[in-house]
């Protein structure tokens, strides 16, 4: 299902006259915003001392926040340089807000409750 998802949304972009090069620079910002997302969370998660830590982070915290300074720049450099493409993106982005809540409403709707 969501293979078929994706390739409408695709063929309905590419028809309502975007270009790859568009469509390439949408993708990007919203790639790199998601890479900051996820490297900023290594703070939450090494907040608990007491946690396992099956492996050491060489460079903690310099390196994360190295990271996360540097892709925040990239973000900043890209939409300042391309801001209808980055606002395309960060649209696109929010618009999956409410299909989330609606899947989720819908499969929470659907769940047996376990003490049953």
């Amino acid at each position: 299902m969501a293979i078929a998802v994706q390739a409408v949304l695709s063929i309905l972009l590419l028809l309502l006259g975007a270009n790859f090069r568009q469509l390439f620079s949408l993708a990007i910002f919203s790639e790199w915003l998601f890479y900051m997302i996820a490297g900023s969370t290594i703070f939450v998660f090494r907040r608990e001392p007491q946690a396992v830590r099956p492996y050491r982070m060489l460079g903690y915290p310099f390196v994360p926040i190295i990271f996360v300074a540097v892709a925040a720049a990239l973000l900043c450099y890209t939409f300042k340089n391309d801001w209808p493409n980055s606002g395309y993106g960060v649209l696109v982005i929010l618009s999956g807000i409410p299909l989330f809540k609606f899947f989720s409403r819908r499969r929470q709707s659907r769940a047996v409750p376990a003490n049953r």
